[in-house]
């Protein structure tokens, strides 16, 4: 099944016969070439036809999405999105359908503009609309800058290590949770983990704090022989053991789950009673910000 058959499934089973009718004659008339200025003004209906609930999924929706596609994660899809997504995909391949998204997305209202950009991932070709995403990650509109770094594989399998830091170091500079970046730990790098130790003694110097998740992109560089870099993590990581309760869970799970026995060692020494939630897998980065 492709992934707009799929969406295609989904809504059928939420939306009213009309509207189903509506958006399937609309997806058949986009992939036989209907001119733009269709695309543009199907796209814009979609909201008032399919409304703004919550998509909903299943347990085993979500397993077929992931199926789909690694790290589909349907949880914040709402209904006008998918049906979105749905006439997007229904675009035929080729530079002709790319010009139409990119001009698209210069005139696209902030629904829209979400709804193209958690749609990214699923485009084929959307290597040509990188400029979608990069400005997605400079926007000053939360909604958009979420859609782009929560639960969207886009910017792991597209983004260069420049797109990437930046929008990482933006999540914990708006607060929005690393836990919700897919790829996170596969997409470290030694550049982000020095990125991270500064802005934490910055942070600290003005006695502010910054998320214990950011150890999560530390640890895998701290300590390494004779890097001056890693010495900053590795010092940035080993003062949040000293910080606020949950500051030390962060540094000690960051710590742990390295894998890195001189890590582990730091953990068992600096925070011995989260050992065995440790050891167990009881402590995690989903739990760890609470008592």
């Amino acid at each position: 099944m492709t992934s707009r058959l799929f969406l295609s499934a989904l809504l059928e089973k939420r939306l009213d016969s009309a509207t189903n009718t509506w958006l399937n004659e609309q997806c058949a008339l986009l992939h036989a070439g209907a001119p733009e200025r269709a695309f543009h003004l199907a796209f814009g209906l979609a909201l008032r036809k399919a409304g703004r609930a919550p998509l909903g999924a299943t347990a085993a929706e979500q397993a077929a999405a992931l199926a789909l596609h690694p790290g589909w994660d349907l949880r914040d899809w709402t209904l006008d999105q998918a049906a979105r997504a749905a006439l997007l995909l229904s675009l035929p391949e080729g530079a002709a359908s790319a010009k139409s998204i990119l001009s698209l997305f210069q005139t696209a209202d902030l629904g829209e503009h979400v709804a193209l950009v958690r749609a990214l991932f699923l485009l084929p070709g959307n290597e040509a609309l990188l400029h979608i995403a990069r400005e997605a990650i400079r926007s000053n509109m939360g909604d958009v800058f979420a859609a782009i770094s929560q639960r969207n594989p886009y910017p792991a399998e597209r983004f260069d290590d420049i797109a990437w830091n930046q929008m990482i170091v933006k999540c914990l500079f708006v607060e929005l949770p690393l836990a919700g970046v897919y790829g996170l730990d596969t997409r470290a790098n030694a550049d982000l983990a020095r990125m991270i130790a500064e802005l934490a003694r910055e942070r600290w110097a003005a006695g502010r704090r910054i998320s214990p998740e950011a150890w999560r992109c530390v640890a895998p560089f701290a300590h390494p022989a004779n890097d001056p870099a890693a010495g900053h993590a590795s010092a940035s990581l080993e003062k949040a053991f000293d910080l606020e309760p949950a500051d030390r869970r962060g540094a000690a799970l960051a710590a742990w789950n390295s894998g890195k026995e001189p890590l582990r060692a730091l953990a068992r020494a600096r925070a011995p009673e989260l050992i065995s939630s440790l050891e167990n897998g009881t402590l995690t980065w989903e739990n760890h910000d609470r008592p």
